[in-house]
């Protein structure tokens, strides 16, 4: 892939050149004299009986018995990995048990794959998940899913990774669900196909990777799996590329230039400027961050470079608004509070302030520091311990910074924490730096500082 040509900046015209959109204060939609053909899922049609297409579901239903697949295998001390030779888009012919070009489920793995569509799909409230595990085939899974949208199921629950701690489980109405991919339709209503690069069946995959495609009547592209040349060869102007600011980073790092008209979307963290700048200098036409969570799905959106959110037109705030613990109201009168403090602006706009849980994010993942620490005192030999996120100079990882005890030897501590957290944390837990001192670092006032 070529490097776009740096363009000269003209007077009365965005930096840039012609062919990128002002990244501030312009209309996030069609260009001028670009004709927009109509999207059938555009307007949320409240007299469906299908949250999602056909298409849209296996691409849920895949990521969701993809995950839980390794999960299971993973509890009986299996190999976690899927079957050879599947292809990228699971054939509806394909057989969920044992034989060949399946998946090769026993009883106990078929089980396990049921109760996690069950749980997603609520397909006990319409009495189809007794009849699941009988069907053979991927497609008899997602007819299954289709009956039970047709006897009036309508909700979805999503459930968190759990890597740091308890899975939470998140009920959300379809109707609601609709109503945000209606409203991304509009945002992004210029986009001819989205490629994503996220899990379909979590709150960010299902929304960019299900909903809006069908909203906007384009086709899409799982890229999860995706190496850089794959992508670059894949990208094509009018694409919306949808992944978390670790991979966006990948990205940028992997690609030396982005194809004319090629925009961005970003969630699950706060993307930092300094790569959308790159990005963009790199030839990324624009960036959408989205701010939610799995309890929410998506409440906000920014538009590089502006610092602020602005609340999607579903959502306001209760009232009245206190910025350390902000709560919002959905139209149809659900109540939700945000999991960050926020500074309010006018006009329904935001900036973040810090989370009120202490959580930071590690590849997407939220991550408590404070309990990775708790942990480590736990350890032999470790008198006292602190555990942060890596400054951006330093990576974006966690550190540590461990007090010993008395008479410990480092050398032999050093070693033993690394064995230790290698085989007992989670890839997003793990603290890559070790630092040891006497006592740990504080500021002038005796605060805890960094280090």
């Amino acid at each position: 892939m070529q490097r776009p040509r740096r363009r000269h900046h003209l007077p009365g015209r965005p930096a840039g050149g012609g062919r990128r959109r002002a990244l501030r204060g312009q209309a996030h939609g069609p260009r001028p004299g670009r004709r927009v053909r109509p999207r059938s899922g555009g307007r949320l049609n409240r007299h469906r009986t299908a949250m999602l297409s056909r298409r849209a579901l296996s691409a849920v239903l895949q990521s969701l018995l993809a995950a839980e697949l390794r999960v299971a295998r993973g509890r009986a001390g299996s190999d976690t990995s899927l079957p050879r030779g599947l292809p990228p888009a699971w054939p509806e012919s394909m057989p969920i048990g044992t034989g060949a070009e399946g998946l090769g489920c026993d009883s106990l793995d078929t089980l396990w794959l049921a109760a996690a569509v069950n749980e997603m799909f609520h397909l006990h409230e319409a009495g189809c998940d007794t009849d699941l595990p009988a069907e053979a085939t991927f497609g008899g899974w997602m007819d299954r899913i289709e009956a039970g949208w047709r006897s009036g199921v309508a909700a979805l629950t999503l459930t968190t990774s759990g890597t740091t701690g308890q899975p939470k489980r998140c009920r959300h109405a379809g109707e609601a669900l609709l109503t945000e991919a209606a409203y991304l339709g509009r945002l992004f209503r210029d986009r001819r196909r989205v490629v994503t690069l996220v899990p379909a069946h979590h709150a960010f995959g299902l929304l960019f990777a299900a909903l809006l495609p069908d909203a906007l009547g384009v086709p899409h592209v799982d890229a999860t799996g995706f190496g850089a040349s794959e992508v670059a060869r894949t990208l094509a102007p009018g694409d919306l590329v949808v992944t978390v600011p670790e991979r966006w980073l990948w990205l940028e790092r992997s690609l030396p230039g982005w194809p004319e008209d090629v925009e961005g979307a970003v969630s699950t963290a706060p993307c930092p400027p300094p790569l959308i700048a790159a990005l963009h200098e790199r030839g990324l036409a624009g960036m959408t961050e989205v701010y939610g969570s799995s309890e929410t799905a998506g409440v906000a959106v920014r538009r590089w470079p502006e610092a602020a959110y602005t609340l999607m037109p579903h959502w306001d705030f209760a009232a009245p608004l206190d910025d350390a613990t902000p709560e919002i109201l959905h139209r149809s009168g659900r109540r939700a509070g945000l999991p960050d403090r926020i500074r309010s602006r006018e006009g329904r706009r935001f900036c973040l302030a810090g989370r009120r849980d202490g959580a930071v994010q590690v590849g997407g993942i939220n991550v408590h520091p404070d309990r990775v620490a708790e942990r480590l005192r736990g350890r032999p030999g470790v008198h006292e311990a602190a555990v942060r996120l890596m400054r951006p100079d330093e990576g974006t990882r966690l550190k540590a910074f461990v007090v010993p005890e008395a008479g410990a030897d480092v050398a032999v501590l050093r070693d033993d924490l690394s064995g230790w957290i290698r085989a007992e944390l989670p890839v997003a837990e793990r603290p890559v730096a070790i630092a040891f001192g006497p006592r740990l670092p504080t500021g002038p006032l005796g605060k805890a500082s960094d280090w």
